[in-house]
């Protein structure tokens, strides 16, 4: 899945005239694609989102994966014979924006919602596939718009460097906090720009690491060192990150001019954090330490904050949510309804998996033996699709990531291998 951004960013920015030769002169099964100037894709879909399609394909047993977006797909045939022939990809670009307002020299800005679990549904994943379409959308500014109470830390460093290489390269990217605690702060405090909501809080960032105990020793320290190259590259003090880690001092100072210097003790003439406790910051501290820049309740507000007199905020209005949502938005929309359907369903699957294997096993008749393996082996089918399509796995308990070469991910892959193995045995005869 981390290739997906790369592909989709070389393959949907550009113009391209591509002929790919899939390698294979029998028919396979496998996907195809008919795009709607006729041609047609062959590969393996590996991920949809908002309409979209990730495919992979093979060039002289080389894997790669392109992005094709909806508004390029006339149909989609699933697991049919592919011919293995050459195809040739339509000569316009993959992406395509209706606006023809894009160049009229107006800065162009999207919120991008990031929301729920850190890891889970707020993710880096959507962020990288949306941005092709801020591209093609014109999109200046970036918003990340934040309303999360933390996650699972192994997703921050993820975070970081989609904000850091991906994202601030392309656009001005700010933060509007409505609420930031633990992982989520620590995600947006790359972010040189962040403003508050009224009501918005920042901090509690103490990692945890089973049965509600704060993490000590080595794991401390690599919290705490990331989080110290977090706040170099958003250019704030470190000690600010630490009060919100660790249980410290946290003071501050300001000049005649309003600079902020900041203690991890008391000596400060305000005191922020006491010795004991772990630090959060709300809207009005926030801004007064020059922390935010600023506090906005509406678009409006925060254009203003910004510095911009004349700005257009990309996407539809809809009913209920405070800001146009454009198809970069929709996706981490898409994203966070996916993750939380996909929780829901593993948990359901996992639990009828475990049924049909406890009656499998306890069956002497061979028939109702496989009866119930039938059910169990489609049930451990689904869970298996879920872990591949999502990157995420838990057996019997909420769905973590399952990183690429992470230990969630052996866990996985060593899971899946142990329960083939039961079926084939149960299968064997008595």
């Amino acid at each position: 899945m981390k290739l997906h951004h790369r592909i989709a960013k070389a393959l949907g920015l550009v113009t391209c005239s591509l002929a790919l030769a899939l390698g294979s002169a029998h028919a396979l099964a496998g996907d195809k694609i008919t795009l709607n100037d006729g041609s047609v894709l062959e590969g393996e879909i590996v991920r949809e989102i908002s309409g979209g399609v990730f495919l992979k394909t093979t060039v002289g047993g080389i894997e790669s994966t392109r992005f094709i977006g909806p508004d390029d797909i006339a149909s989609i045939d699933r697991g049919v014979e592919t011919t293995g022939e050459n195809i040739t990809t339509p000569g316009s670009s993959i992406i395509q924006s209706n606006d023809d307002d894009i160049d009229d020299g107006t800065i162009r800005a999207a919120v991008l919602s990031m929301e729920g679990m850190v890891g889970l549904q707020m993710s880096h994943f959507p962020i990288l596939d949306a941005i092709p379409y801020l591209e093609k959308e014109g999109v200046d500014v970036v918003v990340l718009r934040i309303n999360s109470g933390g996650g699972f830390t192994m997703e921050v460093e993820r975070l970081h460097q989609t904000i850091i290489d991906e994202l601030k390269p392309r656009f001005r990217v700010v933060s509007w906090i409505e609420s930031a605690i633990s992982a989520a702060a620590m995600t947006s405090h790359v972010v040189e720009e962040i403003y508050f909501m009224p009501e918005g809080n920042y901090g509690g960032a103490t990692q945890f690491s089973g049965a509600g105990n704060a993490s000590k020793g080595r794991s401390l320290e690599d919290v705490l060192f990331r989080m110290e190259k977090a706040s170099a590259a958003g250019g704030y003090d470190i000690d600010i990150a630490r009060a919100m880690q660790i249980s410290t001092w946290l003071s501050a100072n300001i000049d005649e001019n309003g600079n902020v210097e900041w203690f991890d003790s008391d000596q400060g003439e305000y005191i922020l954090n006491e010795y004991g406790r772990i630090f959060t910051f709300n809207s009005q501290n926030a801004e007064r330490f020059k922390f935010s820049k600023g506090t906005a309740s509406t678009i409006d507000e925060l254009a203003e904050l910004m510095g911009y007199q004349e700005i257009k905020w990309v996407g539809d209005w809809e009913p209920g949510i405070a800001y146009p949502v454009s198809k970069a938005e929709q996706m981490q929309r898409d994203w966070r309804e996916e993750i939380s359907t996909a929780e829901q369903r593993f948990t359901e699957f996992f639990v009828k998996y475990q049924i049909s294997l406890g009656n499998a096993s306890q069956q002497q008749d061979a028939d109702a033996r496989g009866r119930f393996l039938g059910r169990a082996k489609r049930e451990l089918a689904q869970l298996e699709r879920i872990y591949k399509q999502h990157r995420m796995f838990s057996p019997g308990g909420q769905l973590t990531p399952a990183y690429e070469g992470s230990v969630m991910e052996e866990l996985a892959e060593t899971w899946f291998a142990e329960q083939h193995d039961l079926l084939r045995r149960l299968r064997a005869p008595r």
